[in-house]
Order: C-alpha cells, then sequence, then structure tokens
C-alpha cells in the first residue's frame, strides 16, 4: 500500500492555534490518495493510524501528516518511497 503524505504552515507557535493547520493538512491527505483511485470518502481514514510531526519554523509552525492505510483491500500498491513528495499548503493554516 502507498504512503501519502501532506502539509501545512501555522502562521503561529502556539499549539492552540495549529487546529486550522492540521485540518487542512488532513483534506489535502485524503485528496492526494483520491488520485490513486480508491479512497475516495473520509470514511478511509476511521480507525486508521495517521503520524503527525510538528517541526517549528522561523514565524510558526509546519504540520507534516502521513497515512500508511491499513487493512484495506482496495489499496493502491506501494510505490518508491523516495519518489514521494508531500502536498505543501499556502501558509495560511493557522
Amino acid at each position: 500500500m502507498a504512503t501519502y503524505r501532506a502539509l501545512e504552515h501555522s502562521s503561529s507557535k502556539d499549539p492552540h492555534d495549529w487546529g486550522r493547520a492540521m485540518a487542512v493538512a488532513l483534506k489535502r491527505l485524503l485528496e492526494t490518495a483520491q488520485t490513486d483511485r480508491s479512497y475516495l470518502e473520509h470514511k478511509h481514514l476511521i480507525g486508521q493510524d495517521i503520524v503527525m510531526r510538528i517541526e517549528a519554523e522561523e514565524e510558526g509552525a509546519c504540520v507534516h501528516l502521513s497515512w500508511h492505510p491499513q487493512n484495506q483491500d482496495d489499496a493502491p500498491p506501494d510505490e518508491d518511497e523516495s519518489t514521494e513528495e508531500a502536498i505543501e499548503g499556502s501558509g495560511r493554516g493557522g
């Protein structure tokens, strides 16, 4: 199964302000999976482990999400992860 990645920037270093960036990154994560073929709805995320990493930036933080679908028979095959890139957001996530 493929691993999907997305990220979004937050303009704040305060964790209380990261919610919008997390939501935008999660939406982009699903949009990336939708381009494959099988993951068309939010229900594909239910019960799944999604890895989140927060990195400090000069003016805020960057929220990185990655998802490797588990236990889904209709999942696309794995690809060489070295060629995969995260979808980067606009920087207006929070």
